[in-house]
């Protein structure tokens, strides 16, 4: 899936859940990091740590980010163990998503085997579908309340947000 794509797709879940926006988006723009940088030019054989939709793209990511997510809710901070599960359902879209493609993600210890779905090819016409998917659920979204312009930092950030200017304006 292209990065719009994932975007569309972390902004759906994370407004769903009533997380903040902001952290999910770059938790959906993540696992692209192993696009073109750092990747060798040669490449006989593809490892998790050599290719595209390798370690970054694998399965065991979701339980641990889930993990330390409740850990810093629980013994850091609320607010950032917030954004961190935010970051984690962004991260997790982006992981569901590249599993509907034919390539899949990994979830053994290996390149391969990957799961894989293979309902849509990336930048092709079945993405198309998903983007209108998520368009359509998206609007719902607004329509129901789930998002607003709230929802970019989260709820409890704009209201303290909000508290801080009214006492400088009074």
């Amino acid at each position: 899936m292209t990065a719009g794509t994932h975007i569309l797709g972390a902004i759906v879940f994370a407004s769903f859940l009533n997380l903040p926006l902001l952290p999910s988006i770059v938790g959906s723009l993540l696992p692209d990091i192993d696009l073109k940088k750092g990747l060798p030019k040669f490449r006989q054989n593809r490892t998790l740590f050599n290719s595209h939709r390798g370690i970054t793209h694998h399965l065991f990511i979701i339980p641990f980010l889930l993990i330390l997510s409740v850990y810093v809710k629980d013994y850091l901070s609320e607010v950032l163990g917030e954004y961190l599960l935010s970051f984690t359902v962004g991260y997790a879209s982006h992981l569901f998503l590249d599993a509907l493609t034919p390539l899949g993600i990994p979830y053994k210890f290996s390149y391969y085997p990957r799961l894989s779905f293979k309902l849509f090819k990336t930048g092709k016409l079945g993405e198309v579908f998903v983007i209108l998917t998520l368009v359509i659920l998206l609007i719902l979204e607004v329509r129901v309340g789930y998002l607003n312009i709230n929802s970019f930092l989260g709820h409890r950030i704009m209201k303290n947000i909000r508290e801080v200017y009214s006492e400088v304006l009074h």
